[in-house]
């Protein structure tokens, strides 16, 4: 990509035009819409019909597509509003001012449950106070290989988490009356090539990793929109993929909502209407009036009729949804934006302390004393200006943000905090000695918008020589703690053992840099675990041999070139997930290759153990339900908060599957040498993978183990249970 177009994208995306102005006309409509002799009708499909009888063809057509970029279309004669809808899932992107929350891998780190219910329906309560009725998000691709440039929008490796994660959000957001939409349907797990990638992908990986979050948003979350992804899924492209959205998502799933189209991402008319999707965005390239009309004219051709079913279910779905969540007919609220800004701020500062994960911490390195004075040397690409998140449409623009120095300096005033203004890797001779004579060094590095960002992918080293500038500072100085900034993992074996302590702080929103001061000071006890496998070496992934094709061609640090589209209709590359099931912890516990950081590995300034598990009862049939037991306690010297991970192995199987798989977690806090007892349930379900032979989700009998710990790594006890049909 030249550096011009980089730098238009880049403007398009982290300062976006305000939307506000544009919505005046709607809010009347809806104001008039209350007023209408239909609106009193009592029931939805009362009033979803007696529109369907009173749109004319061509006014059906304009519903199925949208306009002014972020408008869903409506029809004026019968005083149906546009529906607006915003950019994403940490936060309001173009409708001026609003609160900027940690990226969606960061929340996922916190592994909280309610804290993201929260977060959600706080980004719902500033839609509704901005007249906003959809959110474009979230965002629930797995975690194929840690250089998507999008990562840091999804919800980590793991189904299962992903799963209990993204239910909550949804269920937060549409309590508001905003209605969810979760994208990006399906294997939409890198950008490279986005438009013209053909995933080829086999049926038990599909349900058992890539489905798994979209079904638990649509049957446990009543998600009520699904956004089709740009990819192809095997030949064929997402948006006009019968399979995946009317097979799958209407039929097996039962989804009732709305299909929509990624910005740009319908190539054709027939296929998308006849594969199930609803609405073409941001506006009718394909679903126009006369390409729609001429494809059902030649369709039924031999029968002469006016109106048209395939459009009829469409825009019954819509017409549904919008009077199920309220949109149509919503009152314009009074809303106290300030007082809820001010709110809203603090649940951001609360998920972003809890978002930290402690990679390493040697020698207790971390926390520095705050009270002590000293002279700590800060630097690093991200010292100064810390990035709050990941660029393109997720991008919240936050005005004087505070850098992670600033914090620093502000929350430890009888520290000398010593800025160091390197160059990449270069270091001034002056700056050397300064580093040298200080008793700590902190380097604030990793990636900012510019590199981790929608329409690339990243490159697994850090960029602008950080990790030499990091080798070069252990030359002087081996009092080291590294804080990254990035969406997911990166490359450490070349400096790791050089640093005392390092943080992965992803991108925490408008509070990325006093958390994170926070944690350094001790005033936070870090509790984030990683939703991610960080890896030693990148050829211990599974997934990277079966990236692109002309992608392994390349080198790592490389891929943000070449990946320019001439023709994005048509395929340009192929990625076979041949890896199947075995991604992330899966294949490193299977293959027993031992990870830099393990899959829910997360440091605190206390320690935890747990014992006493016991079961209810050692074998259990059927639709039964088996209960866990446990007592975990706080061993160390201040309180905390800790994950508890319980995780299924299928001892005897007679398919292949993972050595273990998350079936569990629970996030308690524990005051200083405080015992809690915690419990887990289990059925048939956490017992089950999919067989593609029967073509359902399938359970043998036999013996499955029971493994609780603090990481997929760190088990610390284990029973074992049998299952009968």
């Amino acid at each position: 990509m030249n550096k011009l177009l980089k730098v238009i994208l880049h403007h398009i995306f982290t300062s976006p035009p305000d939307f506000s102005q544009k919505l005046e006309p709607d809010i009347k409509l809806n104001e008039e819409i209350r007023k209408q002799e239909f609106f009193s009708l009592e029931t939805t499909e009362e009033k979803v019909e007696y529109l369907i009888n009173k749109l004319t063809l061509n006014e059906k057509i304009n519903l199925l597509s949208g306009e002014e970029i972020f408008a869903i279309s409506g029809v004026e004669r019968l005083k149906l509003p546009r529906v607006w809808t915003t950019d994403a899932s940490s936060g309001i992107r173009t409708y001026g001012r609003s609160t900027a929350f940690p990226s969606l891998i960061a929340m996922t780190a916190s592994w909280n449950r309610d804290l993201i219910f929260k977060v959600a329906k706080a980004i719902g309560e500033e839609c509704r106070a901005k007249d906003i009725s959809v959110l474009l998000g979230p965002g629930v691709n797995i975690y194929r290989v840690p250089t998507n440039g999008r990562n840091f929008e999804y919800m980590g490796e793991d189904p299962f988490l992903a799963s209990e994660l993204v239910v909550p959000y949804v269920q937060g957001l549409q309590e508001t009356g905003i209605i969810a939409t979760v994208k990006h349907f399906v294997a939409n797990n890198s950008e490279y090539k986005r438009h013209s990638t053909n995933v080829i992908i086999d049926e038990r990986t599909l349900h058992e990793i890539y489905f798994p979050a979209f079904k638990a948003a649509v049957q446990k979350g009543k998600a009520k929109a699904i956004m089709s992804a740009y990819n192809l899924v095997n030949g064929v492209h997402c948006s006009e993929n019968k399979e995946l959205l009317t097979e799958i998502l209407r039929n097996k799933w039962k989804f009732d909502g709305i299909i929509i189209s990624d910005w740009d991402s319908v190539y054709s008319t027939e296929g998308p209407l006849e594969a199930g999707l609803d609405i073409e965005m941001p506006e009718a390239k394909h679903y126009t009036v006369t390409k729609i009309l001429n494809y059902l004219q030649k369709k039924h051709m031999s029968t002469n009729i006016s109106s048209f079913d395939e459009i009829d279910s469409k825009v019954r779905n819509i017409l549904k949804v919008f009077f199920e969540m309220g949109v149509y007919g919503r009152r314009k609220e009074k809303i106290n934006f300030e007082s809820l800004i001010e709110k809203n701020n603090e649940i951001a500062l609360e998920i972003a302390r809890e978002s930290i994960v402690l990679l390493k911490n040697e020698i207790n390195s971390l926390p520095i004393d705050a009270l002590k004075e000293q002279n700590i040397a800060v630097l690093g690409r991200n010292a100064f200006k810390t990035p709050t998140s990941g660029g393109g449409s997720c991008y919240v623009h936050v005005p004087n943000s505070k850098s992670i120095f600033e914090a620093l300096v502000e929350l430890a005033p009888n520290i000398n905090f010593i800025p160091i203004k390197s160059n990449r890797d270069k270091i001034t001779k002056k700056d050397q000695q300064l580093i040298k004579e200080a008793d700590k060094v902190i380097i604030c590095t990793g990636f900012t918008e510019w590199e981790e960002t929608e329409t690339l992918d990243r490159p697994w080293e850090f960029v602008q020589n950080q990790s030499k500038l990091i080798k070069k500072v252990a030359e002087l100085n081996k009092q080291i703690i590294v804080v990254v900034n990035a969406g997911g993992g990166f490359e450490t074996e070349s400096w790791l053992n050089s640093v005392e302590a390092i943080i992965h702080s992803f991108y925490l929103g408008q509070n990325a840099a006093i958390p994170v001061a926070e944690v350094i000071l001790g005033k936070v006890n870090p509790s984030g675990k990683l939703p991610f496998t960080m890896a030693k070496r990148w050829n211990d992934f599974s997934t990277v041999k079966n990236y692109a094709d002309d992608y392994l061609n390349q080198k790592i640090k490389h891929l943000k070139q070449n990946t320019k589209e001439k023709n994005r209709f048509f395929v340009s590359t192929t990625m076979n997930y041949k890896e199947g099931i075995m991604i992330g912890y899966r294949h490193f516990d299977t293959q027993n290759i031992e990870p830099q950081f393990p899959f829910g590995h997360g440091l605190s300034f206390t320690s935890f153990d747990c014992d006493n598990l016991t079961l209810n009862k050692k074998s259990f049939k059927g639709n039964e339900t088996i209960q866990a037991t446990l007592k975990v306690r706080n061993t160390g010297k201040r309180g905390g908060k800790v994950v508890v991970q319980a995780y299924i192995r299928d001892v005897d199987c007679s398919l292949i599957r993972p050595f273990k798989e998350l079936k569990g977690f629970a996030k308690i806090s524990l005051k200083e040498g405080e015992e809690k007892q915690i419990q887990f349930n289990f059925n048939r379900e956490h017992l089950q993978y999919y067989d593609p032979q029967s073509h359902q989700w399938k359970v043998e009998e036999g013996t499955f183990e029971l493994l609780i710990g603090f990481s997929s790594r760190d088990i610390r006890v284990s029973e074992k249970f049998e299952y009968k049909k």
